[in-house]
């Protein structure tokens, strides 16, 4: 799963409960959980959908990506996107509310550790390099 490695850098081998901030005193996550992440060439425009499904607590994600000028209203890409959790019994999702970073794959994009050459509104901001 060459294209996941954004997702993996960020977010896996840790755990739901650390994501959304859950301590004892609240319910545990029902299983599978859908996760939902913008991303735009600056903070406003939003170029990127990536979406991931997490079957059980330490599962590899499973990725769905939707790219466009107009992503987050496109009828098709909302309708996919439905059908995508609803084929694998997603019971919740969480989603981002705003961009968490450029559209382009560090390291298959553009190098590690390297800024995005294609966003610089996002120089220095994210990647392995993020200050």
């Amino acid at each position: 799963m060459a294209r996941g490695k954004k997702y993996k850098a960020c977010c896996y081998g840790k755990s739901v409960e650390d994501d959304l901030g859950m301590g004892s005193s609240r319910q545990k996550p029902q299983y599978p959980i859908g996760t939902v992440a913008l991303y735009g060439p600056d903070d406003r425009v939003t170029t990127k959908i990536a979406a991931a499904v997490i079957l059980r607590d330490g599962a590899e994600p499973i990725l769905q990506r939707w790219v466009g000028t107009d992503v987050t209203t496109n009828p098709k890409v909302q309708k996919e996107m439905k059908d995508f959790f609803g084929q694998h019994g997603v019971k919740s999702v969480v989603m981002t509310d705003r961009n968490m970073g450029c559209p382009h794959e560090e390291g298959e994009d553009f190098p590690h550790g390297d800024d995005c050459p294609f966003c610089p509104w996002w120089k220095g901001k994210q990647g392995s390099r993020a200050k």
